[in-house]
């Protein structure tokens, strides 16, 4: 008796949710066919079988059909979605993720004694972000000019920082293999510069060095205004002072975390060589001096 009972409830509660079930994944396969193939072949494929089916079940409703006739009624219906599926297929390809590059490091820069911490910046092409900021006792800040000098239309003009102050700069519009001028609106005969611009990887100041790097000084002036090292390795410098009076080599700034150690590098006297630890630092512009001489003797620190 309950063997029946289960039997007459099992029956009723099962053709339902099977025909939902197959009613659901026909609608899910279509719809993936609908969605991969160009927007005027699906319009057409969804009108065709919305067509088709509204003609077969006329045709069901106002005749008998047996036999064959079900079969061919069947390819009608499917056959747009047939079709469908096989434009599809040949539309359809693997697409690969696609792969987003990491933004460019902030570049450093600095201003003090009315001088900027380097005049050559190398910048990446498209975007480019400059952390500026203003240790003198005077406003500055940084503008871009999209040529050798001021007359040159303007690429780029930073809000000016006051003493003090720092300032986030993107700048954007930089051609590969292009080279600007910038100056402060300030201060615009003092303080000038010129930006590179360079693919990431390929940095105008050449080839990333291992290291050891050699540096000399003479007539109160380094003999590298750029340095390029490879990132995330420690290297160290080798630096002769061929001058007459006292120098030292000093990395003072650059791209967030990187903070001036609290102690004065060793210097090295008249005629002295001294050897300098750089730890390893992830990629970006330093700038480098002589705490001695900073308004003549200073550079880039290029890391890649």
């Amino acid at each position: 008796m309950a063997e029946n009972i289960r039997e007459r409830t099992t029956l009723p509660l099962a053709v339902p949710f099977g025909i939902f079930a197959v009613v659901l994944i026909v609608v899910f396969l279509f719809s993936r066919i609908l969605l991969n193939v160009p927007r005027q072949v699906a319009v057409a494929v969804a009108l065709m079988t919305a067509l088709n089916i509204l003609i077969t079940c006329g045709v069901i409703a106002m005749r008998k059909v047996e036999g064959a006739t079900k079969f061919l009624l069947v390819l009608v219906i499917a056959a747009p979605v047939v079709l469908g599926g096989a434009a599809a297929a040949k539309i359809i390809k693997i697409k690969e993720p696609v792969k987003v590059a990491p933004p460019a490091p902030p570049v450093a820069l600095s201003a003090a004694n009315i001088a900027f911490s380097t005049t050559s910046l190398t910048l990446p092409p498209g975007k480019a972000t400059i952390d500026f900021k203003n240790t003198d006792t005077a406003p500055h800040n940084v503008h871009i000019f999209d040529g050798a000098d001021a007359s040159a239309p303007s690429l780029f003009m930073g809000n000016i920082v006051p003493p003090g102050g720092s300032a986030t700069y993107d700048v954007t519009g930089l051609k590969d293999g292009s080279t600007y001028f910038f100056h402060c609106d300030v201060h615009p005969t003092q303080m000038t510069g010129k930006v590179t611009v360079s693919s990431a990887g390929a940095s105008a100041a050449g080839p990333a060095s291992s290291g050891p790097i050699f540096l000399g000084a003479a007539n109160t002036q380094f003999n590298k205004s750029t340095i390029t090292i490879a990132a995330n390795k420690a290297t160290t410098v080798n630096f002769h002072n061929g001058d007459s009076t006292i120098h030292n080599f000093d990395i003072i700034s650059g791209p967030p975390p990187y903070a001036k150690p609290a102690t004065q590098p060793t210097p090295a006297q008249a005629g002295q060589s001294v050897t300098y630890n750089i730890p390893a630092l992830p990629a970006g512009t330093y700038d480098f001096q002589c705490d001695f001489h900073p308004g003549s003797m200073k550079g880039t620190l290029v890391v890649q």
